[in-house]
């Protein structure tokens, strides 16, 4: 019989004893450093590619892309995101240190099934619940005013505005993972699994360009999910179009906007370098 993998190992993830306060301020800057890489190193690309080098012109969603002042705007409200979005990752540690959470080691532990499928669309599923209706209490006037605004200062995003929050919205951001594995069996795979694909729709939703290909409209199914169009009429409107993953909610609250399946069929169905 031979015993559990490297990834079926607590000490696999955290490596120390967090109710240390040495250790606890150790991971925190450990984490930090890593949240900020993974922020630079997942949003360089995207910017070279189509802010520097001018990928797919045809699909540019802004007639004038954020200058050099906008963009440093977002990214110092998103290293302030980081160090929020640091002490939570250290928090959610705490929290399975100590027993509290659903999060499993054993890879097969609820089946092979539930780990590959049903886990990941119930955190999907769940995350873009919590994330629309956060977000639409988020522009409620007096909430807006004073937390949402940061974000919305930037009326034509760049992808470094993927995470330029206020720290109040950065926290309630952050807390969607350690919330939903206080209810929902996740393994640590799932976890990165879910924050890596949750960047890159961030980053791709704040682009200023469409990156989903033409199928997306020709067969319909960019009608379910959250694209850079979506969210680019968010900004540009305010009062529509609060989704994260899916369109769902938005179809259901009869908040998508009105145009936005027609400027999204034009946009995909013009020349454009993206198949």
């Amino acid at each position: 019989m031979t015993g559990p993998s490297h990834f079926e190992s607590f000490e696999s993830y955290i490596p120390v004893d967090l109710r240390s306060p040495e250790a606890l301020l150790a991971a925190a800057g450990v984490v930090l450093f890593f949240v900020l890489f993974r922020y630079f190193l997942m949003v360089a690309p995207f910017w070279w590619a189509f802010y520097r080098r001018g990928v797919a012109p045809s699909r540019r969603i802004y007639a004038r892309l954020p200058g050099r002042a906008e963009q440093l705007f977002e990214i110092k409200w998103s290293l302030v995101s980081g160090l929020v979005f640091a002490v939570f990752g250290v928090g959610l540690g705490v929290l399975w240190q100590l027993g509290w959470t659903r999060i499993y080691l054993r890879f097969d532990e609820f089946g092979w099934f539930y780990f590959f499928v049903i886990g990941p669309v119930l955190l999907l599923v769940l995350h873009d619940t919590y994330f629309y209706w956060t977000h639409r209490w988020l522009h409620l006037p007096s909430v807006y005013r004073r937390f949402h605004r940061v974000h919305h200062e930037s009326l034509h995003p760049s992808p470094w505005a993927s995470f330029s929050f206020h720290p109040v919205e950065s926290a309630i951001n952050a807390a969607a993972i350690p919330l939903i594995v206080l209810i929902l069996p996740l393994h640590p795979v799932h976890i990165l699994v879910h924050l890596t694909l949750m960047t890159v729709s961030a980053i791709t939703n704040h682009l200023g360009f469409e990156v989903l290909p033409r199928s997306a409209a020709v067969h319909g199914w960019g009608n379910w999910v959250i694209s850079g169009l979506h969210h680019a009429q968010h900004h540009r409107f305010f009062r529509w179009n609060y989704g994260l993953f899916f369109s769902v909610w938005d179809r259901m609250m009869k908040t998508e906007h009105p145009s936005f399946w027609a400027e999204f069929t034009q946009k995909l169905n013009s020349k454009t370098n993206v198949s």
